[in-house]
């Protein structure tokens, strides 16, 4: 091996400088795509000197600030060099009148029917986050009880329901339990047909499943203090009539008495869409997690399955939380508005599906990414919020936003820095994600109350 002299090494040392060096002033002007990877510019790493002011130019221009985020100290004009900034001052969006006025009608029968609440959401509500506070407190104030609707095989735990599949007393994985189809999940978790029921999945039941197998055992118990959540006293079954439970192919079964766990046999073929722990009265919330997805599957569903669910169950109001997932490629505002466009079109179809029932958009949360090594939120978060609020507001639906309820602009950072956030700058930890849904209930509740 050739001898390292004291000179290599020099050279090799100032040899990585030139090309760090490089790099930052190709990055300075060039702005070079390195996919994920930011990097610092020259500028950055030398002192700054105060300038004398030179003369500005003056242009008088007409701005619309619905499109571009920026910051304007005077709305109608703009020098030769305007700085973006953090583009809170985004012009408010007119609420929609009465938005939720259906679903607060049909409280006032929770006493003697059912009324039902779907909250369909992406990762941040995953684990019954958020919609567990929603729950409690409508349940404590207008009865009901019970978590709602499950799948028949439970892949993401839940702080509320504890579930376990066997096929002939062996537990069950992912890779050998009943097929899954997931119409927010990759081409190969997809099926040909729309038939996903309400939940945007479905377990298959068939002889090569089971391969001379008896049957397949759902046990449910509460994962945590007992709460209105885990008392229940039906059981709803969302599935095709060749497939028998506990020996009965009704698709409601009646439990002698209220419960909070309880053992499900299920036997035959056909799909399995969901199974609903619930009582005849009172408000039952559905938490329906979309991990990795944007929304903007529900016209992938298919129409009278969706109709039929809502309206047998009395359904008064549908969540929805998105967004989020959208961020990291929407970084134009021709991007932000296409994808509120595109949640036009779902909003239309689920009012179609479900004429009965008040919607409420939910808009993302504060996310933050890292620009030129500094954490900041997404420069078109606050965009994004706006343009579906009035999307919300032109398709006569109701708008929450998160994003401004957390504190706006880098307000990620500050919850993060008091334990209410992962460090992936996304997600909320537990604590979090129990003050967002709080934050959440204190504005419905004043809407309910008003």
């Amino acid at each position: 091996m050739k001898e390292m002299r004291p000179r290599h090494i020099v050279f090799f040392i100032a040899s990585c400088f030139v090309l760090l060096g490089a790099i930052c002033v190709a990055y300075e002007y060039a702005r070079p795509a390195f996919g994920p990877l930011r990097w610092k510019t020259i500028s950055s790493f030398l002192p700054t000197t105060p300038a004398q002011p030179a003369p500005v130019t003056v242009v008088e221009v007409e701005v619309d600030t619905t499109l571009v985020p920026i910051f304007l100290a005077d709305s109608v004009t703009l020098a030769e060099e305007v700085k973006i900034v953090c583009p809170d001052t985004l012009p408010p969006v007119k609420p929609s009148t009465g938005a939720l006025d259906a679903f607060i009608a049909g409280l006032q029968d929770a006493s003697t029917r059912q009324v039902r609440v779907v909250h369909y959401g992406d990762s941040q509500i995953e684990e019954d986050r958020i919609t567990a506070t929603i729950r409690r407190n409508l349940q404590q104030i207008y009865g009901g009880g019970g978590a709602g609707l499950l799948p028949l095989h439970q892949t993401i735990p839940t702080r509320t329901i504890r579930q376990t599949l066997t096929i002939d007393d062996k537990p069950v994985t992912q890779k050998n339990g009943p097929q899954r189809y997931l119409v927010y999940g990759p081409k190969s978790q997809q099926r040909d047909s729309n038939n996903y029921g309400p939940m945007g999945q479905v377990a298959q039941m068939d002889t090569l499943l089971r391969s001379g197998s008896n049957d397949i055992v759902m046990h449910i118990e509460p994962n945590s203090k007992l709460t209105s959540a885990n008392y229940f006293s039906q059981v709803r079954l969302l599935k095709t009539d060749s497939i028998k439970v506990n020996g009965r192919s009704a698709n409601i079964i009646t439990l002698p008495d209220s419960t909070t766990k309880c053992t499900l046999e299920f036997i035959g073929q056909g799909e399995v869409y969901g199974i609903s722990l619930e009582t005849p009265t009172g408000v039952i919330v559905d938490n329906i997690p979309m991990r990795g997805g944007s929304g903007n599957v529900f016209t992938k569903m298919n129409a009278t399955q969706l109709r039929t669910f809502f309206r047998q169950t009395n359904t008064r109001l549908i969540i929805l939380q998105f967004g989020g997932n959208v961020m990291p490629w929407a970084d134009t505002p021709e991007r932000v508005r296409g994808y509120a466009n595109s949640m036009r079109r779902q909003i239309r179809y689920l009012q179609d599906c479900a004429p009965e029932a008040s919607i409420l958009f939910v808009g993302p949360s504060d996310m933050t990414t890292i620009i030129e090594g500094e954490k900041t939120s997404y420069p078109m978060l606050p965009l994004m919020d706006q343009q579906l609020a009035k999307m919300a507001a032109s398709e006569g639906i109701a708008y929450w936003s998160l994003y401004e309820a957390m504190g706006g602009w880098n307000s990620m950072i500050e919850w993060n820095e008091k334990g209410l956030a992962a460090t992936d700058g996304i997600h909320f930890t537990q604590r979090g994600a129990d003050k967002a849904g709080g934050l959440l209930w204190k504005w419905l509740e004043k809407k309910i109350n008003n």
